[in-house]
């Protein structure tokens, strides 16, 4: 009986576990069915971007040539005798919808289509030939791979440029290619008038006697007249140095000389007062260098007396240069009238740094010693401090997030010998 009983649990107990499974390994399928249908949705959602990236990259390497090709003109108007396939401004119209504009072996057919309308000036409202410019729309279109319409649309103008000025762009630049102040070369004093005629004159300071005459462009001195002393340079005229705009080849060397007196000074913000002193060219002390220009004449407004309240001194300098070719000068500039010995002995800094960072020290930073010079240079400063101080301050470096736009790092220039 027991026996039985046994037999009877066993096999419900069987049929129970063979139910269980049947069911789990249904819903298992059931789960794992929808899963596979997920993936292939997102597999489909992924090819189909893929083409449609694929597309507008293409429907915009399209519309991009269309543009450049309609900028590359040849010639403004369309005349009778143009060979054919000739690109004219003039030709530049709206055109019928291009239904074969890509490559006929990608996986999609695109149709471009190109508007063109004239830009008036409105305020004018005046007909013209040829307008000055032209609005230019490019439309590539296309169907996707659902059948769904496509479209990448690019808007541009195209300036009327004669093509033959092209040409200007192969020839260099005489000078910067930066914007100078009052469309004159950067190194002309800012007190110099503009003549019109392409020179402007300047009388080099208050007890000076002659007036030099700039050429714009180069900023090399074409001409020295002499003058009343005390005249200003906004007082003269075209007349007044016509006779001697072009009656010698010279080469401006101009800056500014500020003093501290400080043990701890700041070459941005000097506090000293000016000195009497003069600006002289010697020779330079590099090795092979040419001698200093035996025709030179400096100008400064340095006071007599030590007793001044000046801040700074300005200097301005003619250097006529060599013979040859490029006609160079090469020497150091100092300060005579400066004591560098005794009780008030005082040490000359320039200030100078590798301001464009190429790692060397050119003739517009002002070196130590200027060597084949064959430009006019400014801003060429000093900074006189108390010879005690151990040495030249060397002041902060650009940094305009912190307000400080200018380089103030100054160089020995001038000290007392050394004792042997």
């Amino acid at each position: 009986m027991s026996s039985t009983r046994h037999s009877q649990a066993c096999a419900a107990k069987r049929r129970t576990a063979r139910g269980v499974t049947l069911i789990e390994a249904l819903v298992a399928m059931l789960i794992m069915t929808f899963g596979m249908v997920a993936l292939v949705g997102i597999q489909s959602s992924m090819r189909r971007g893929a083409d449609l990236a694929k597309q507008r990259g293409e429907a915009l390497r399209i519309a991009q040539q269309d543009i450049e090709t309609a900028r590359g003109y040849w010639t403004l108007p369309t005349t009778v005798a143009a060979p054919a396939g000739t690109v004219s401004y003039q030709g530049l119209v709206t055109q019928a919808a291009n239904n074969q504009a890509g490559n006929p072996n990608s996986n999609a057919t695109f149709t471009l289509t190109r508007t063109v309308t004239n830009w008036v000036d409105w305020p004018a409202t005046q007909p013209q030939a040829l307008p000055s410019m032209k609005a230019l729309t490019v439309q590539v279109s296309w169907l996707d791979r659902a059948n769904e319409i496509q479209q990448v649309e690019l808007n541009t103008f195209i300036a009327k440029a004669d093509p033959a000025l092209a040409g200007s762009l192969s020839v260099p630049a005489v000078s910067s290619p930066t914007r100078r102040p009052g469309e004159r070369d950067a190194s002309i004093p800012v007190q110099a008038k503009d003549l019109g005629n392409k020179t402007s004159v300047f009388v080099p300071g208050p007890t000076a006697t002659v007036a030099w005459v700039f050429n714009n462009l180069t900023g090399v001195i074409t001409g020295r007249c002499t003058v009343a002393m005390g005249t200003s340079s906004s007082s003269l005229t075209l007349q007044d140095v016509e006779s001697c705009s072009n009656n010698t080849v010279g080469y401006l060397l101009s800056g500014t000389i500020r003093f501290s007196n400080s043990l701890r000074p700041d070459p941005a913000h000097p506090e000293g007062f000016a000195l009497p002193l003069d600006v002289v060219i010697t020779n330079s002390r590099l090795a092979d260098a040419i001698a200093a220009p035996t025709v030179q004449q400096c100008f400064d407004d340095a006071p007599t007396s030590p007793s001044s309240t000046m801040p700074f001194v300005s200097y301005n300098c003619f250097i006529e240069p060599n013979n040859g070719t490029p006609r160079i000068w090469s020497g150091r500039a100092e300060l005579s009238g400066i004591e560098l010995t005794g009780a008030n002995a005082r040490k000359v800094c320039r200030y100078s740094a590798d301001y464009d960072g190429n790692g060397s020290i050119s003739n517009a930073e002002h070196p130590e010693n200027y060597d084949a010079v064959s430009s006019s240079l400014a801003r060429q400063n000093f900074l006189v401090i108390n010879a005690s101080v151990s040495r030249c301050p060397t002041g902060a470096a650009v940094d305009p997030d912190n307000g400080v736009f200018v380089n103030s790092n100054t160089e020995l220039q001038q000290a007392a010998p050394a004792q042997p």
